[in-house]
Order: structure tokens, then C-alpha cells, then sequence
């Protein structure tokens, strides 16, 4: 039933993580997926091990195609603090394609449901946030219905992260707060983007959990993003 076409959340050995894949890598194997459609979005440099301001600024120069796949240059930034401040500045945001809004280890301390939730709602504020990243992540409650009626008011969405759903995820409740999520966005009429969250090569491009969990609240396909390659028009 539901068939994605790109796939806008992945790491290179930019992000670190102890990953060894290029932006090469990570495109051959969007190509041999199927994929017509590639962002990345490494971590921004507030994460430890991450790429510095210098590679944010250069990456609209690169190649906006390979192996048949197009590439779209983005950053999932971090979000810092209950004022929702963000670890790169507007001059290098208004250069790249799009930003993910994330809250992580150890960047951002973990607030009470109501600072988390502002905290989103503040970041949304950034130049070229289109996404709000892992918001399922229960070590960070937040109001989910405040979050998402603001995302829409402010057009940007709330990705379903494969990461966050499979057995071995770090995060916590991942599977009842993502099936929350859209359950919330149904009745809001707000589309979701489906994301890998791949940390080099091997998952790119691979919704497997998500699949499942859609059809289990019967999700409409015409509320995913990534189900339609003219969508990417729209939002970036």
C-alpha cells in the first residue's frame, strides 16, 4: 500500500557515530533501493564528533545528482536549550535545502513535558526548519497535540523515524508515541515524512517499521510525504 520515494534523514561520516560511509556510499545505495530522491542531514556541530560550521557552509557547491538519485543538502540541527536555539546560524541555514529540528544527547538537557514542548515550538522559528525530528523520543515528553497543531500553523512536519521503532532503539516508547503522533496528525490533516534515520549505508531508505505501524491506524498515503517525488517541491 504505501510506497516511498526518498528518503530526506541520513548520515554520512560527517554526522561521526563511528560511521565510514560517504555521501557516494549513501547514494549508490539510494539508487540500488529505488530511491529517486536522497537528503542528507548530517548532525550539527554542537554533536560531539560532528562536522564543523565549514561543512555546512560548502555543501551547496556539491553534486546535486548521482547514480540517478537527486540530492538535496540539508542538517539535523540540534536544538540547545528551552529557548529553542539551534547550533548553526541563519548565514549557513539559508544556504541549505532544509533543517531537522532534533533534541539529543548530551546537547540538550532534559526539561519538564512543558519546557520540551516550548522548546520545539521556539526551534520551528529557524530559517529552513521543515521537520521536527524523533519527537517520539519519550526521554523528552512534550504535549504532542500543542507540538504538531503549531507545526501545522507554521508548515512543517513531524517525521515516523524506522529508528525509533526497531527492537534494538535507544529511545524509549518509541512505537506508542509514534503511533500517537499519527493518530494526532489524522485528525489534524497534517502530512508526516517517513525517515531511515540511516547512519551510513545500510538503511537508507528503509521505512520496515513504519509500514506496518501506518496500516495498523489505517494512516491515508496521501498524508505521507515521501509517497509523492512532487512533494519535494513543495516543502524544500
Amino acid at each position: 500500500m504505501y510506497q516511498a520515494h526518498f528518503d530526506l534523514h541520513t548520515h554520512t561520516i560527517s554526522s561521526g557515530h563511528g560511521s565510514t560511509d560517504t555521501l557516494t556510499d549513501l547514494a549508490k545505495a539510494a539508487s540500488a533501493k529505488g530511491l529517486h530522491a536522497l537528503g542528507i542531514s548530517d548532525h550539527g556541530p554542537a554533536t560531539p564528533g560532528s562536522a564543523k560550521e565549514s561543512y555546512f557552509r560548502n555543501l551547496p557547491i556539491s553534486s546535486r545528482a548521482k547514480f540517478g538519485v537527486s540530492l538535496f543538502y540539508g542538517v539535523e540541527l540540534n536544538i540547545l536549550n528551552g529557548q529553542g536555539d539551534v547550533d548553526l546560524p541563519a548565514s549557513i541555514l539559508s544556504h541549505l535545502d532544509y533543517a531537522i529540528v532534533s533534541m539529543h544527547l548530551p546537547t540538550f538537557k532534559v526539561l519538564s513535558k512543558e519546557e520540551n514542548t516550548l522548546s520545539y515550538i521556539r526551534a520551528m522559528r529557524h530559517l529552513k526548519v521543515r521537520f521536527l525530528g524523533h519527537i517520539d523520543d519519550g526521554r523528552y515528553p512534550i504535549d504532542f497535540l500543542t507540538v504538531l497543531t503549531a507545526a501545522k500553523e507554521c508548515n512543517i512536519y513531524p517525521e515516523i523515524n524506522n529508528r525509533s521503532l526497531m527492537p534494538e532503539a535507544y529511545r524509549t516508547d518509541g512505537h506508542q508515541n509514534c503511533k500517537t503522533i499519527l493518530e494526532i496528525c489524522k485528525k489534524l490533516d497534517l502530512p508526516v515524512l517517513l525517515s531511515s534515520d540511516s547512519h551510513g549505508k545500510d538503511h537508507v531508505g528503509d521505512f520496515s517499521y513504519i509500514y506496518p505501524l501506518l496500516a495498523s491506524v489505517d494512516f491515508p498515503e496521501r498524508l505521507v510525504l515521501n509517497s509523492d517525488i512532487h512533494f519535494l517541491n513543495q516543502i524544500l
